[in-house]
């Protein structure tokens, strides 16, 4: 069979290229070399490239920049057995088309991708003629890029360390020209070019066949949610032109290197890595460590113990003499335990965060994340559920569509001692596309003041309930369904103080409410102050932080609030990019808690339950007596009340009306104990 098969591959070949075949084969099958073959092999290179462990360690090439004046090589030996993987035959493409270079800070992560590039730089060099062997015009121009952010970055550390390993290379120095300047510059030759960029514009029209991408997911004191979408459209447009100028079959011979330090959950990097994960993509190559992995010199036999949280975990350093057994219930938890070296102890307790960032290379939760998952776990209560049945629900205006939100509503999950209190309700309107967004709020009580302070006037607020309403494809979400929501919640014995919705399509929700005597209001948690500052949210996030607000256990509003972000630059409150795609909830349950604090005034007020108000109600009245009197005076007012109740004689058992069960004989109580509504006991 194999010979048949041989037979019609060799008759699929011109003459010539049959009689080369055939030699090849003979050569082959008395050695385990072929000059024929090479020389075909070969005939496209000047010379034949070197593999790139000499690349690396010969002087001719880079070994010269490589050694720092104490004559050590200075790469880290695991780059270079990186390197190994991604260059296994200097003669084929590279193993991958992809790097993604993360993890730790201090790694190296830079000069390795520009060790990648100077090698396929190398090779591109040794060939006769680039265009020719890539089916390239000469205007199509070959580019080495180096791209960031901002245009100085991209020409920063990268750029500098690929001149200096270039300028101090004899076979470089041969291959290119140094202009003549203060800061002289080494250019390839054979038409190839080497450029810094920061706009998709700088890589526009050029056959990019090398492309570097440094730290991409951070620049300080930048809009985020911009930033990633400008590294995307950065990225996205190189690739494209590589895929296009380059890719032969299902071979693609170059190369986009992106490199980050570690920073959070929702950086560029992070969503990067997790795509290409999905997809299971066998072309890209992750480079993922912690500083003591590639820094070996950082490492140490004794480590000590960190528990590394989540956005609902905080993460912890463990004790030194923590037993198998405490780390089993520690995991329980959630948590992952990594061991650290004993060196880096004094950084995990000083700075847990950073450290793990920094040093563990391990994504935190944002430093953008409005709302930290532990601070937002900790009012969560499982004494009551969402009221609502369901998270999202689907009901819409049409004409057959005869569902109404309180369908989906199970009054007996509200507990029986909130329904009389104070319902703040907000609907955050959408008619289609966004789902809109119900929340209730209740008004429990308010804060008790601390001993020698002012009486509190800041509310105690438990989440009642909160939906998003999804319109039916086609449909959209009736705003005549959310009054009459509304007002079956007044008819279900509700305590409804106001109600309140953004300013999308709100008029004439506004009007007819109010006409039906409800206290309405305009409010849009999304609007941002002159300083910067949401203040909706600010107060929600305060309620949060200061334990002010209970919660019952839910999905959707736990993940909107967790993903939410802030924007530097604005001051806006957003969803990210990298989380749930939604905030209706949120700003939902935001808006009702915002209206309520409106009413804070009022509503204190009507939670006067502490002796010491009472008293102070008093002593408004009568000046002449002091808070101590009164309360002396009341307490003796009791005494006498149970004295004169222990001087009543004891009936006779024999007597049916006065019979013992259990709690000792009963004691008729004479009429003066008892008036307006009020007994005495």
């Amino acid at each position: 069979m194999f010979d048949n098969q041989l037979e019609q591959d060799l008759n699929g070949l011109s003459p010539e290229e049959r009689a080369a075949v055939l030699k090849i084969l003979q050569e082959y099958s008395v050695g385990d070399n072929s000059s024929t073959f090479n020389d075909i092999l070969h005939s496209d290179y000047d010379e034949v490239p070197v593999d790139i462990d000499t690349f690396l360690h010969d002087p001719k090439y880079l070994g010269r920049g490589l050694i720092n004046e104490e004559g050590k090589f200075t790469v880290y030996p695991y780059w270079v057995d990186t390197l190994k993987k991604i260059f296994p035959d200097p003669l084929k493409p590279a193993a991958y088309n992809t790097l993604a270079l993360t993890g730790a800070i201090g790694l190296g992560k830079s000069f390795e991708a520009v060790l990648v590039g100077l090698y396929e730089l190398y090779r591109m060099l040794c060939l006769k003629d680039p265009y020719l062997y890539y089916g390239l015009q000469p205007i199509d121009k070959i580019t080495f890029a180096l791209m960031n952010i901002t245009l100085d970055a991209a020409e920063g550390v990268a750029w500098d360390k690929m001149q200096q390993l270039a300028q101090s290379s004899e076979w470089f120095m041969a291959h290119g020209t140094l202009s003549k300047s203060q800061n002289p510059q080494w250019t390839p030759g054979k038409k190839i070019e080497l450029v810094c960029g920061s706009q998709s514009r700088h890589i526009i029209g050029r056959a990019v066949f090398w492309a570097f991408f440094d730290e991409v997911s951070f620049q300080n004191n930048q809009d985020v949610a911009k930033q990633k979408e400008k590294a995307k459209n950065l990225v996205n447009t190189a690739a494209a032109r590589m895929q296009s100028r380059f890719m032969k079959g299902e071979v693609n011979p170059t190369i986009l290197v992106l490199a980050s330090s570690k920073r959070t959950e929702q950086s560029y990097m992070e969503t990067f890595i997790q795509g290409k994960k999905q997809r299971e993509s066998k072309t890209t190559l992750v480079v993922d460590e912690p500083q003591w992995v590639i820094r070996t010199d950082k490492d140490s036999p004794n480590k000590f113990k960190v528990a590394v949280g989540s956005k609902y975990l905080s993460s912890e350093v463990l004790p030194l003499g923590i037993t198998d057994e405490e780390l089993d219930a520690v995991r329980s938890r959630g948590y992952q335990i990594i061991d650290v070296p004993m060196g880096y102890y004094e950084n995990f307790i000083e700075d847990i965060d950073i450290a793990l960032t920094d040093i563990a290379g391990i994504s935190t939760t944002s430093s953008n994340r409005y709302i930290s998952g532990p601070r937002l776990a900790a009012v969560e209560i499982d004494t009551y559920q969402n009221a609502f049945t369901k998270e999202i629900i689907e009901v819409g205006n049409a004409p057959d569509d005869e569902a109404q939100y309180f369908n989906f509503f199970d009054l007996s999950r509200i507990p029986n001692h909130l329904k009389s209190r104070p319902l703040y309700v907000h609907l955050d309107m959408s008619l289609s596309g966004d789902k809109s967004g119900i929340g209730g709020v209740f008004v429990r009580g308010k804060r008790q003041p601390k001993p020698d302070e002012p009486v509190s006037k800041d509310l105690l607020y438990t989440v009642a309930f909160n939906v998003s309403i999804k319109a039916p494809r086609g449909y959209q979400v009736s705003f005549e369904k959310n009054r009459q929501f509304i007002r079956w919640l007044r008819q279900q014995g509700f305590n409804v103080k106001g109600v309140s919705s953004d300013t999308y399509q709100s008029a004439d929700l506004q009007q007819i409410l109010k006409a039906e005597n409800f206290n309405t209001e305009i409010i849009s948690v999304d609007r941002v102050d002159t300083d910067r500052i949401c203040k909706p949210y600010q107060y929600f996030r305060n309620t949060i932080y200061e334990q002010r607000i209970e919660m019952y256990k839910t999905t959707l509003l736990k993940e909107e609030l967790i993903g939410l972000e802030r924007d530097n630059n604005s001051g806006k409150i957003d969803h990210s990019s990298n989380g749930i795609n939604s905030k209706d909830s949120a700003d939902a349950v935001c808006g009702a808690i915002w209206n309520a604090a409106q009413h804070a005034e009022e509503l204190s007020i009507d939670f006067v339950d502490d002796i010491e108000n009472t008293v102070s109600v008093s002593m408004n009245n009568s000046e002449s007596l002091d808070a101590q009197q009164i309360t002396i005076d009341f307490q003796e007012e009791l005494k006498n009340v149970f004295a004169n109740l222990a001087k009543k004689s004891s009936p006779q058992v024999s007597d049916p009306k006065m019979l013992d069960f259990g709690f000792g004989p009963a004691i008729p109580m004479e009429s003066q104990y008892i008036g307006e509504g009020i007994m005495v006991w």
